[in-house]
């Protein structure tokens, strides 16, 4: 049996540190708090699911550029099929005698002039100036790359183009201040000043020229590859004439080329390349006869009709760029361009140096960045892109199609349309519209972008107030909370009767705060109540009390015959009970004022010894019981108010002769630990109800009742509150072979030794 008492004694809290041991009431109902969220971050949430609008928005705007882009290709191809109902049937328009070389808009093309007789390569500059009328000047004004600390006037060009006969005549002017020659000893062909000649005839691959020099005279002409390093092969080709001679702003270089190698339907672009240091031989500088670097690479030797253009010029629609083009793909007419400036944003150009205007400038370039803002123009066209064009020539000029179709190019959106022109039953050219699907899309852009920055910003400030609005109402309830909390003890007992801020609101929380000020003042009046009712009672009824007892024993005296009545002895056994319940009451009611008096009281004492001393006296007081201890071999010093500990130890024991089994023995133990003291009391009996295993340290809460006596329930309460009182807590389970029931009081050690 011994053996059986002493299984449940090695309690795992043994090893717990103190921070492990709970300092709250033991057996009290603790409420499960769902998990969920505050309410400033539900208030941020509901903020937050506004952002649904401008998303809705969003994909609202994708659904009308659909729509818009639609309508404008269908007003596209109308404006296409009018232009080509007026050119129809006009076949003198595409006569090659009537074509006459013009610039139009903003056009960099290269133009020829018809030469009266052939040029010789060693005639002098002076004389191909003057064979060439239609000379035109580049400078760093059109197309000029070069270096960061490039000197733009240090380069300029002055090129003609003429044809006779079976030539084609190009002639460079070149103003450079430096002159550098090729260097014989260098493999590579790049090292010089030198110009590039890139050819391109419809439905064939590129190629490239690199025309060079070692010294005046004449020029090296090379077939390149692609990096215009190195040549296709190591010998210059001979069908290609130039030579170069020394001016005094620089050089001139002539050149005569046979019409084969560029053809009626070729694309045609010459490049000066200038480098100005002998050592590095880097290029500093680059001009082109085809400067705009977004178009094409390839300029294109063109043959306008002035007429054409008049008659399509009052069909001209805006951000539009028209081309007819005669069946040999020569150009014959342009109007427009595709090319404006970018749209810049009125927030753009107004933005400022404060930190409003920064945000404001933040926003914009995030809302640009999520949008994909549409440009005005098409700059961002990749430099083949005239291949597209040809593409779509070559099908309606060959095989008489009509085509519409749209482009993208980053985020620029191209709508082109073409039709052919018919003639005497014969196609005579081609209408080609492309025009900018961002115009109408930009427009929409600013209206949707400011609407959507005023949404943000209204946005923002709802964000913020709620915020406040939730943070102001998220520490009035914690305070109220705080408050309340701060009301009472653990235990349940009143600290103060009434909460003093925030019952002046005049909202609904003010209210909730003056009802719960209410509250607590009426249960703070209850409870003086029920403080009071013990002794009251205990006053009140210990006057009939003794009336009642007297008048038995004098009942009793006066007949003898009575001694053995059975009614007699239960009134005495009554009586002795109602003192019982009074004394058990005005102890438990008296016993909470009692240990805050005593709280200056306490003094270091051997636990050991008052646990022996309180053991061997209930052993003399109950023979017929078997009590054991089990206690830690050496002295416990523990620092409290032994008489209070006598008492809990005295509870516990009565406790376990009250409801374990009558034969069965008891055991007091007393174990240390580095971090805890604990002391228990284990029964053999019945086990406690599952109900009960929380709440048995509550007040008026009992295990059982046996036959004849009433029990209120109050001595394992006194134990939590004496427990309690010394920092330590209360905990009763079942052993775990279910033989009966242990109790056990666990304090932290505070002892240094």
């Amino acid at each position: 049996m011994g053996s059986r008492l002493n299984e449940p004694l090695t309690p795992r809290t043994l090893e717990r540190p103190p921070s492990s041991v709970s300092s709250g009431p033991s057996g009290r109902t603790r409420h499960r708090v769902r998990p969920g969220l505050k309410i400033r971050t539900k208030l941020l949430l509901l903020v937050l699911s506004l952002l649904a609008i401008p998303w809705m928005g969003y994909k609202s705007v994708r659904e009308m550029e659909k729509f818009l882009l639609d309508g404008q290709q269908q007003a596209l191809e109308l404006t296409t099929e009018g232009i080509a109902s007026l050119l129809g049937n006009r076949k003198e328009l595409f006569d090659p005698a009537v074509g006459v070389p013009e610039v139009m808009g903003r056009s960099f093309d290269v133009l020829p002039t018809e030469l009266d007789a052939s040029l010789s390569i060693d005639a002098t500059p002076k004389d191909w100036v003057a064979a060439l009328e239609d000379a035109r000047d580049y400078t760093s004004a059109g197309s000029l790359e070069c270096t960061v600390d490039y000197n733009p006037d240090s380069l300029a060009v002055r090129h003609g183009l003429g044809i006779h006969d079976k030539h084609v005549y190009a002639f460079f002017d070149v103003s450079d201040d430096v002159i550098i020659f090729r260097d014989p000893e260098l493999v590579r062909l790049d090292k010089s000043d030198q110009l590039r000649l890139t050819v391109q005839v419809l439905g064939m691959d590129i190629r490239r020229y690199l025309l060079t020099a070692r010294q005046e005279g004449r020029m090296s002409v090379y077939l390149m590859k692609t990096d215009w390093r190195e040549p296709e092969t190591g010998e210059a080709l001979k069908d290609i004439a130039a030579s170069i001679a020394l001016t005094e702003s620089g050089y001139a270089i002539k050149i005569r080329i046979p019409r084969e190698v560029i053809g009626p339907r070729a694309r045609v672009k010459f490049e000066v390349i200038d480098i100005d240091d002998a050592k590095n031989r880097e290029i500093v500088g680059t001009i082109s006869t085809d400067p705009d670097p977004f178009m094409h690479g390839l300029g294109q030797v063109r043959l306008m009709t002035p007429a054409l253009a008049k008659l399509v010029e009052p069909l001209y629609i805006s951000e539009a760029n028209i081309r007819v083009w005669d069946r040999d793909f020569r150009l014959r007419a342009e109007l427009g361009s595709i090319f404006p400036e970018r749209l810049i944003s009125s927030a753009r150009s107004k933005r400022g140096s404060s930190w409003l205007d920064r945000l404001e400038g933040f926003s914009v370039e995030v809302y640009d960045w999520i949008l994909r803002q549409p440009m005005g123009g098409i700059k961002d066209m990749p430099v083949d892109s005239s291949g597209e064009d040809l593409r779509i020539l070559s099908k309606v000029i060959t095989n008489g199609d009509r085509l519409s179709e749209r482009r993208r190019y980053g985020n620029a959106k191209l709508i082109v349309s073409s039709l052919p022109i018919w003639a005497e039953g014969e196609i005579q050219g081609a209408i080609l519209i492309k025009q900018s699907g961002n115009r109408l899309l930009s427009l929409q852009y600013e209206t949707l972008r400011r609407f959507t920055l005023l949404f943000l910003g209204v946005f923002i400030f709802l964000a913020i107030a709620i915020l406040l609005f939730a943070s102001r109402l998220t520490y009035r309830v914690g305070k109220l909370q705080r408050e309340t909390e701060q009301a009472t003890t653990p235990e349940g007992r009143l600290l103060k009767d009434r909460i003093r801020s925030g019952t002046h609101a005049a909202d609904e929380l003010g209210s909730l705060t003056r009802s719960v000020s209410s509250m607590l003042q009426n249960l703070a009046q209850y409870t003086r109540y029920l403080e009071k009712l013990p002794d009251t009672l205990a006053h009140e009824m210990h006057n009939p009390l003794n009336v009642v007892n007297s008048s038995l024993e004098n009942l009793q005296y006066s007949h003898r015959e009575l001694d053995d009545d059975k009614y007699l002895l239960r009134a005495k056994k009554g009586i002795q009970r109602l003192r019982s319940i009074l004394t058990s009451l005005t102890e438990a009611a008296n016993l909470k004022d009692a240990l805050e008096q005593e709280a200056d009281q306490f003094e270091w004492f051997d636990l050991t010894e008052l646990v022996t001393g309180c053991v061997e006296g209930y052993q003399q007081v109950n023979p017929e019981r078997e009590i054991l201890s089990e206690v830690f071999p050496g002295k416990v010093q523990f620092s409290g108010v032994p008489d209070r500990l006598a008492q809990l130890l005295d509870k516990l024991i009565d406790n376990a002769l009250r409801f374990g089994n009558k034969e069965g023995p008891i055991l007091v133990s007393l174990k240390r630990s580095a971090y805890i003291i604990r002391l228990s009391v284990v029964n053999e009996g019945s086990t406690l109800p599952a109900h009960l295993e929380d709440r048995l340290f509550d007040p008026m809460v009992s295990s059982a009742k046996d036959a004849g006596q009433t029990h209120l329930g109050l001595g394992l309460y006194i134990v939590r509150l004496i427990a309690e009182f010394h920092g330590g807590s209360a905990i009763a389970e079942n052993r775990k072979d279910a033989s009966g029931v242990e109790v056990a009081v666990t304090f932290p050690r505070t002892e240094t030794g």
